[in-house]
């Protein structure tokens, strides 16, 4: 569905960054660093619960018990409310069937969902969920994560990850995510903990760990092991990631997955 669109952000990131790395003016907000070399983290389990295998995942959030999960592709896109303990499908808000839903965070009492293609930032009440449009970007929606109750911060499948207000979405500065160098492209879905921006990179099982000042890859987390071969015969990419403080535990799933994985990244000795 995207491979031609893959193949322009290749492209665009590919030339973006040699005007970056060649000194070019760009946008000032835009600044180039040198990366070190990122340490390597290995996915601990603790815990493994049901998700249902029907559901196209784009974005995670916890709170208060509660696991949120956005859902996409047209004409079966959702906002869901989950059992962080089980899984389970407690409710279920479809959005109109012209919506692609994306990444979702939570600010107050707001949840914000991205959608793909339209640039609509759907905003709905933790309390009794329905759907308004909060505002619109100009590029599309992938994943959206809050560093604070002002600033999200969203990714569009370049290499780029965009700092905005939540107020009214427009940017506050974006930066180039590099691991040695190397920009990162397919940034999908975000989630922010312990001063970290952690980012799946679309279509492969690894993890991001992120410094939101530089942009620098901290850290690499590989999630390969996490489904068993039979599991994934029938499940798409890892695409799912939230914070659970509780726990003091990340929840990941992918698209299709049977299972969601409460986990720990652990330094390889």
């Amino acid at each position: 569905m995207r491979i031609c669109h893959r193949l322009c952000l290749l492209l665009t990131a590919f030339l973006s960054w040699i005007a970056i790395s060649c000194g070019g003016t760009g946008d000032s907000s835009i600044t180039e660093h040198s990366n070190p070399l990122p340490e390597t983290l290995r996915v601990v389990v603790l815990d493994t619960l049901f998700h249902d295998t029907g559901a196209f995942t784009q974005g995670f959030e916890i709170r208060e018990g509660i696991l949120w999960e956005s859902t996409g592709l047209y004409g079966s896109s959702s906002l869901r409310k989950l059992d962080s303990s089980t899984g389970e499908l407690l409710e279920e808000w479809p959005l109109p069937v012209t919506l692609f839903g994306e990444g979702i965070t939570i600010v107050n009492d707001q949840i914000f969902q991205l959608t793909w293609q339209s640039g609509f930032v759907l905003s709905w009440n933790l309390e009794d969920p329905e759907p308004v449009v909060a505002g619109t970007i100009e590029t599309q929606g992938w994943g959206i994560c809050a560093i604070d109750t002002n600033t999200v911060v969203t990714s569009d499948g370049s290499f780029l990850l965009s700092f905005r207000n939540v107020s009214d979405f427009n940017t506050i500065r974006s930066i180039p995510v590099t691991l040695d160098d190397v920009p990162q492209i397919y940034l999908n879905e975000l989630e922010y903990a312990d001063g970290w921006i952690y980012a799946n990179q679309w279509n492969s099982d690894r993890i991001l760990r992120i410094d939101p000042a530089s942009g620098c890859v901290e850290a690499l987390i590989d999630a390969s092991d996490l489904l068993s071969p039979d599991d994934t015969l029938n499940a798409g990419p890892l695409n799912g990631i939230a914070w659970d403080a509780e726990r003091q535990a990340f929840l990941l799933t992918g698209k299709y997955w049977p299972w969601i994985f409460a986990v720990r990244f652990e330094k390889i000795l």
